[in-house]
This record gives structure tokens, sequence and C-alpha cells, in this order.
């Protein structure tokens, strides 16, 4: 595992005796924000091929017409549900003691929520990372079985669908943490993450 050169002052929450042994920016390199972006394209084709099917046999789906009024919508209801992620990471980071700090970013195509210098042991890290994948695809679902018959139907699937496909970057990064023991640290950036482990 190497170090990297790149410092930054140490957070309160993080033990004395670690040390960084990985620095990961998904727009370090061009060839990571294509790759992101297009897996969440083929996610968004997977999960909206799911959701569909399933808005279809647990809500009954109505047939979905897209005109301008639709249009506007589902522009709204996605916008919405990208947010929605944020807020759930954010909420997930509070409730494990950090002040998260929300934004969009231009060069990676995303929004973000972060919090500067705040270290998570491992575990608590990778529940913040998928949080808004579970929960918000578990509230899509719901809202499908109560709201069946009606149009919201289509709308809950299409922001199911996008929210899972969104999660893409937080499926990438929690694949890199699990790969350090249950011992190590991690601090969120706006577009990566940094991974401490005890000194030898």
């Amino acid at each position: 595992m190497p170090e990297t050169n790149n410092t930054i002052p140490v957070s309160r929450s993080l033990p004395d005796d670690y040390q960084e042994v990985l620095h990961w920016k998904v727009t370090e390199k061009r060839s990571r924000v294509i790759a992101v972006n297009i897996i969440a394209v083929l996610l968004l084709v997977i999960f909206g091929w799911w959701f569909s099917i399933l808005a279809a046999s647990l809500g009954k789906l109505r047939e979905f017409r897209f005109g301008l009024i639709e249009i506007v919508a589902v522009f709204i209801a996605v916008v919405l549900t990208l947010v929605l992620h944020e807020l759930t990471h954010g909420l997930f980071m509070r409730i494990y003691g950090a002040k998260p700090q929300y934004g969009v970013l231009l060069k990676g195509m995303m929004f973000y929520a972060t919090s500067p210098g705040y270290a998570y042991p491992r575990n608590n890290y990778v529940v913040i990372a998928l949080a808004p994948f579970v929960l918000i695809s578990l509230l899509a679902i719901l809202g499908m079985w109560l709201l069946q018959g009606t149009l919201w139907v289509a709308l809950l699937g299409i922001c199911g669908a996008t929210n899972a496909s969104g999660a893409v970057g937080d499926m990438w990064i929690t694949m890199k943490v699990v790969r350090y023991s249950a011992q190590a640290y991690v601090m969120d950036e706006r577009d990566g993450i940094r991974v401490f482990l005890p000194k030898r």
C-alpha cells in the first residue's frame, strides 16, 4: 500500500499513530471520470429495466406518455433525487459527528456531500457511502407500492433508477475502502477519499 506525498492537516478525530496509505480521486484522471459516467449510464439501463419490471408488477403501472408536463416533472424529480442522495450522505455524516458541506463539482459532473478533515472508522464510512443507494431505493419501492395504479409509480421508478445508477461513485469508493482492515480511518473529499492505517 503506497504512501502518498500529498499531506493534509490531521483531524483531531484521527489517532496520532495513523499514517496515510491511500489518496484516491475520481477526477485525478480523465479516464476515471469517463469510466464513472459510462458505468452510470449502463447502470441506468439495468436499474431502469429492473424498476420498470418492479413498477409493472408491484405498482400496477399505467401508461406514461411523455408530453411537456411529463418531461418537466421527470427533470425536477431527477434533480430532487440527486439532491436527496447527497443530503442522505450528509445526514449520516452528521450522525457520525461531522458537519457536512454540499456543492456541485463541474469537473466530475456531480453533486457532492463532504466533511473536510473528519476521519471516519472504515465501517462507518461504508454506511455513509451506501446509505443513499439503500434507503432511497427502498423509499422508491415503498412509494410505488403505496401509490399503485397512479402515474406516480412511473415517476418513482425513474427516480429509483436514477438514484441507483448515480451511486456508481459510492460503490467504486466502497470497493476501495473495504480492501483495508476495519482499523482503517477514511477522510472524505469532494471527489475522492484518503485512507489511514496505524503506523508499523
